[in-house]
């Protein structure tokens, strides 16, 4: 006797409430949190430094005789200027593709979505090798080794019995209040590898003590560990790239590294507002959004006459750049 399986009864078909894709939180991009966003209406311009030291000096203040006018003294501006390069990335849907496609894919929305990642990861990856991967970019560097420390020198943080990573923070946020004329930096930055340490290390652990019993204790150590360097943001590297060429294994990597940043944020930029590095973003392109980058969609009678039904392009114009390298100390290979 013939018995129904099955497979006889039901055709495979995709689901229609669920896909997979693999997009990164827009949080694990910390770029533009550190360098904050400078909203400018033309792709270059030119911007004014009033003189740090002037700011500051001693020892001109007199007293004054009945009569007398106060010493005068003066005030010093330099300029320095941006030139915001323009970045893109395209994609596209042949006819067929899109009329053939089953409805959950949206592979449109997919796709534009794809787009902005790639842009995010590469603005963070260049941030990475301009202000996070060597010393001699700010004005006070710090090496991690593995032995005894001596000048410039700090005992990598995953030496657990000998390392100082609290001692070495302090130090280095006194240095940049003196070298920037009064600033106390704000933002501490490390690579995913150098925040693994941290967490583990006994010098953090003894100051983590009591727990947390919210439901997110990762956002807790974030928040405690701002609290023991003393600093109003964190910032961890948490972003993933892949660098391997298409059609090659994947050979995925944090973009951080073993690095860490202390610097001096503002909450935003503006007139006679210090900052360590800014972000200026030419927001007059058509389009743009909130990140500073727009996504825009293209479908016309050359296209078609090659079976292209759509083509979407993202692009992002920006150039980031210290404004003040005083304001910053640099931690490199902080961890082996």
């Amino acid at each position: 006797m013939a018995l129904l399986t099955p497979s006889d009864v039901h055709i495979d078909a995709p689901l229609t409430n669920l896909t997979l894709a693999y997009m990164q939180s827009q949080d694990v991009f910390i770029a533009d949190k550190v360098f904050p966003n400078v909203s400018v209406p033309k792709q270059s311009d030119k911007f004014y430094i009033y003189d740090a030291a002037t700011a500051i000096r001693s020892g001109d203040v007199k007293t004054l005789a009945p009569r007398t006018e106060a010493q005068r003294i003066g005030m010093k501006l330099s300029t320095s200027s941006y030139f915001t390069d323009v970045y893109g990335l395209g994609m596209d849907f042949s006819e067929q593709d899109l009329a053939n496609e089953d409805t959950m894919l949206q592979t449109r929305v997919s796709g534009a979505e794809t787009l902005v990642q790639r842009m995010l990861i590469d603005r963070e990856q260049k941030f990475a090798t301009q202000f996070f991967t060597s010393t001699g970019v700010w004005d006070t560097d710090y090496t991690g080794v593995s032995g005894s420390p001596s000048a410039g020198q700090v005992r990598q943080w995953n030496d657990y019995t000998n390392s100082t990573p609290i001692v070495d923070i302090t130090k280095a946020a006194t240095a940049v209040q003196l070298a920037s004329g009064g600033f106390k930096p704000n933002t501490l930055v490390v690579g995913k590898e150098v925040y693994d340490e941290l967490i583990n290390n006994p010098d953090i652990i003894a100051r983590l003590n009591g727990g947390s019993t919210v439901n997110n204790p990762a956002m807790v150590t974030k928040a405690k560990l701002a609290e023991i360097f003393d600093v109003e943001y964190f910032y961890v590297m948490n972003a993933v790239h892949n660098s391997a060429k298409e059609g090659q294994t994947a050979s995925n990597a944090f973009i951080g590294g073993k690095s860490a940043l202390l610097c001096y944020t503002p909450s935003s930029a503006g007139l006679r507002v210090p900052a360590s590095g800014l972000t200026f973003t030419w927001d007059s392109l058509p389009g743009v959004g909130g990140l500073g980058i727009t996504v825009e969609s293209f479908s016309d009678g050359e296209l078609r006459r090659k079976q292209i039904a759509e083509y979407i392009q993202a692009k992002l114009a920006y150039d980031m750049k210290i404004v003040g390298s005083a304001l910053g100390a640099f931690f490199t290979t902080v961890v082996a």
